[in-house]
């Protein structure tokens, strides 16, 4: 091994940082993440009890999915600020409510289609990483289908928070999921708030608070309304991870039936889609910023990151299978963290003291103090809720993005349709006839002959 304190211990292709030894503490960053990335962690804690898990197990699910994320920059050497695909997650909780599987009661059927889609998208990814084929066969896929899958995760989670279910989302506490989602849409995406923040130091930092500020305001007039009641409680609490090994692990409750991996594989491709866009998008946002960085050099393999996420999601499907918590990038907290870094080396030495600072150097310990999980534990579903709402939003301006012909946009929304209502694999096939049909494209019909 070489070890060198400035760059990392080198293993195979990836680099191990040591936090507090290959990475500097930033203070800013680290009280940022401490909070942020800690609470929206937990948005995952109401899927995880919807499936069937009790809240202790669920908060475990988070932890086991926040471990599994920081070892992303420390432990392989990734320079990109990680996350889960989530676009995907309102197709997979469509799945499971298709099935009647997302109504809190434990099965062990939900775990194995879990499992299945954990063991495929390890496999698709560690498969294309080694062979490079990942970024021929995105190459190949015609944007108007690009635009549809994408579009469908958007119409799912918009369906899922103001139709199928909306007294779990917004039903029992309307005031303040208003609040949290206008707060949030506004400091996400509002043009307006953007300009108005570059020139004001209280909006700026408003605005790279990311969510925490949305949390605050409804938590506090939640409480107030009679919609919120807090029970925050002293103390540690520990994360039942081995009672969550053995409920979910396939090593525990045994392999998925066969016919489960035909039925999720839809499912597993239109995530490594995502999971490849989310890869271009955080390259692409580091290359603008080695601009104003030329003293650092950023090394960017797509193969090593291909490994990288493909050996979590192994470690992932081994210990709590739980897609599509393990991906490549977290967009919002990347550019923060990119753009701090582009203010030079007196800001932050180097980018991944910005991002191991971000992620808590490796130990998401929030989740083991007791008022933390207790004050959070009403605000959860609001969490969910806004996490959904931003990926439909953010999902609707990529997918939107990808197509400038009518026959383009009417093959994006006949998809998304079909995708988000349907069955995916009717969504992806249809999808691909009628780019066949529609689009007068020499390349596709000689790749599809």
């Amino acid at each position: 091994m070489n070890t060198k304190k400035t760059n990392g211990i080198q293993w195979g292709p990836f680099t191990l940082r040591i936090p507090f030894i290959h990475m500097k503490l930033l203070t800013g960053e680290f009280l940022q993440g401490l909070v942020i990335a800690g609470a929206t962690a937990l948005a995952g804690a109401p899927v995880a009890m919807a499936f069937g898990l009790n809240f202790e197990e669920a908060l475990a699910v988070c932890f086991i999915a926040s471990v599994l994320i920081t070892s992303g920059p420390i432990i392989f050497g990734e320079p990109l600020a990680p996350g889960w695909v989530t676009p995907a997650l309102p197709l997979v909780i469509a799945f499971f409510m298709s099935k009647g599987y997302f109504d809190g009661t434990y099965r062990i059927e939900t775990f194995h289609y879990l499992a299945a889609m954990c063991i495929e998208f390890t496999a698709i990814i560690l498969l294309l990483g080694i062979t490079g084929l990942g970024k021929v066969i995105i190459e190949k896929i015609p944007n108007a289908l690009k635009s549809g899958i994408i579009l469908g995760a958007a119409l799912a989670a918009f369906y899922q928070i103001f139709f199928s279910d909306y007294e779990r989302y917004i039903g029992s506490a309307p005031i303040s999921m208003i609040i949290i989602l206008s707060i949030c849409t506004i400091t996400t995406f509002s043009e307006p708030f953007k300009r108005l923040a570059e020139n004001n130091k209280t909006l700026k930092i408003i605005g790279s608070l990311g969510l925490l500020p949305g949390f605050l305001v409804a938590g506090i007039v939640g409480y107030f309304v009679g919609e919120i009641s807090f029970d925050i409680q002293s103390g540690f609490f520990f994360p039942p991870v081995v009672d969550v090994y053995e409920k979910t692990s396939p090593l525990s409750i045994g392999l998925p039936p066969t016919s489960y991996y035909l039925e999720v594989f839809p499912l597993v491709i239109i995530g490594y889609l995502l999971l490849f866009g989310d890869f271009v998008t955080g390259v692409e946002i580091i290359k603008d910023g080695q601009k104003n960085r030329p003293d650092e050099v950023i090394d960017i393999d797509i193969n090593r990151a291909h490994n990288s996420v493909g050996i979590r999601n192994l470690l992932g499907t081994i210990i709590n299978p739980f897609f599509p918590t393990q991906g490549a990038l977290w967009t919002g907290i990347h550019v923060i963290i990119v753009e701090r870094w582009k203010q030079g080396s007196d800001v932050m030495k180097s980018i991944f003291d910005g991002i191991g600072s971000y992620y808590l150097m490796g130990i998401p310990i929030l989740f083991f103090m007791l008022p933390f999980v207790t004050f959070m534990k009403p605000l959860m579903i609001l969490a969910l809720g806004v996490t959904l709402v931003l990926t439909g939003l953010a999902c609707s301006y990529v997918a939107m993005s990808l197509v400038k012909k009518n026959s383009e946009m009417a093959i994006s929304l006949v998809t998304a349709i079909f995708v988000a209502f349907a069955d995916p694999w009717i969504g992806i096939v249809i999808g691909l006839l009628l780019c066949f049909v529609l689009i007068d494209n020499p390349k596709l019909e000689k790749d599809i002959v």
